[in-house]
């Protein structure tokens, strides 16, 4: 059992707490990447569901959803490139591994093909992987064979008949539209316009979006809502620019709920456990991770105390016996082997959105997110008689 650790026992140790980020990503991601891209992935990935689970049609195509959430969460750390240091030596490796496995998806004769009318999955895959390859367009996208990038081109435009769930699945939509015109230059933007929006309807204030119309107290705001919005906006204002006020709003709900986040860390790394989907364990803190890669930290989190709130949380949640089966493989739960925790839509390939939790990966070793001195988080603090700043909530 990992133990609560003092203030005062709190350790500089930045190399190491890389280290361990870098070997726990790849100990989650390799099966993945490493089965697709010597196109075994569908025939080795277990297929493990609740028993609360509904029985599902898309049992022969479920292992695809493994498969853009993992590189969701790898990309930014592939786009720092190969090098020769024994990280980038890595990197290398999984870039190549990573395009050869985005080849075996596409290709019709391959076994672990996605087909991309089988299911509405493909739809969300399809914006996970977007939301990846637009995190690395050079590593990824760029070392791509140009029949991968127009097969893949295809894929997504496929999903247009796929209409989503008037929730966060407009986003899903958008971000493929996104892609689409990122690396073809073809979108239909009123699928975009549509998602951004219901979204200005549908938020509830301090930093939070309904998922839909109603308040859902759970994840889904850093699963997916802020993560796609904010990439779609980006994308939208190169072509639109009367969306650039609703880009500077997001940024600031953006990094109100970084804030949020981190206070939710608790000092032994464990965190509240809410509402569905909780099996996507670190992708719960999607957004503190994302505002680290993108340097937008709100001025009341120091890098290094982000960093040993988020070291401490993936800890808790890896470090667990049972997290991953005799194989590799992710298991259902929070902390360990839970199976009652799967929702009746999700079977184990969907777990893998925890990559997600992985983001500043993408920053460089000598970041400040690294480099700086490790910090108590604001729980640490809290719970140890220290000073800590007061919260404060916002008004956009």
């Amino acid at each position: 059992m990992l133990k609560y650790q003092p203030l005062a026992q709190i350790q500089d140790t930045p190399n190491s707490d890389r280290q361990y980020w870098v070997r726990t990503l790849i100990k989650i991601a390799d099966p993945v990447i490493s089965n697709l891209s010597k196109d075994q992935l569908k025939k080795n990935i277990p297929v493990g569901r609740s028993s609360s689970a509904l029985a599902s049609s898309r049992e022969f195509v479920t292992h695809m959803e493994s498969v853009g959430r993992t590189i969701a969460g790898i990309a930014p750390w592939l786009e720092l490139g190969p090098d020769n240091t024994p990280e980038g030596k890595l990197r290398g490796k999984y870039i190549q591994m990573t395009c050869e496995a985005l080849a075996n998806s596409v290709n019709p004769e391959a076994n672990d093909y996605f087909n991309s009318t089988a299911t509405r999955q493909i739809l969300v895959n399809s914006a996970f992987l977007i939301q990846g390859l637009l995190q690395s367009p050079t590593q990824l996208w760029g070392n791509l064979d140009a029949t991968t990038r127009q097969r893949l081109i295809e894929q997504w435009k496929s999903t247009r008949t796929m209409k989503p769930g008037n929730n966060n699945w407009l986003l899903f939509s958008a971000m493929v539209e996104c892609g689409l015109k990122e690396f073809s230059g073809d979108w239909h933007f009123p699928t975009v316009e549509k998602a951004l929006n219901a979204h200005k309807e549908w938020y509830k204030g301090d930093g939070i979006y309904g998922d839909g119309a109603d308040f859902h107290l759970d994840y889904y705001n850093s699963y997916v809502i802020h993560p796609l919005l904010l990439q779609v906006l980006k994308v939208t204002v190169k072509q639109e620019p009367s969306f650039q006020s609703f880009l500077d709003e997001e940024w600031v709900r953006f990094v109100r709920y970084a804030e949020i986040q981190e206070r939710m860390i608790a000092p032994d790394g464990s965190y509240p456990v809410l509402g569905r989907s909780v099996s996507y364990r670190s992708a719960a803190f999607q957004v503190l991770g994302a505002c680290a890669l993108f340097r937008k930290l709100p001025e009341s989190l120091a890098p290094g105390q982000v960093r040993g709130a988020m070291t401490a949380m993936l800890k808790r949640l890896f470090d667990q016996p049972g997290t991953f089966d005799k194989d590799g493989w992710l298991t259902i739960g929070v902390c360990g082997n839970q199976p009652e925790l799967g929702d009746t839509y999700l079977s184990t390939p969907c777990v893998y959105l925890c990559s997600l939790g992985f983001l500043p990966l993408g920053l460089p070793a000598d970041a400040a997110f690294w480099c700086d001195t490790a910090q108590a988080w604001t729980s640490v603090k809290a719970f140890s008689g220290e000073p800590f700043p007061i919260d404060k909530f916002i008004k956009q």
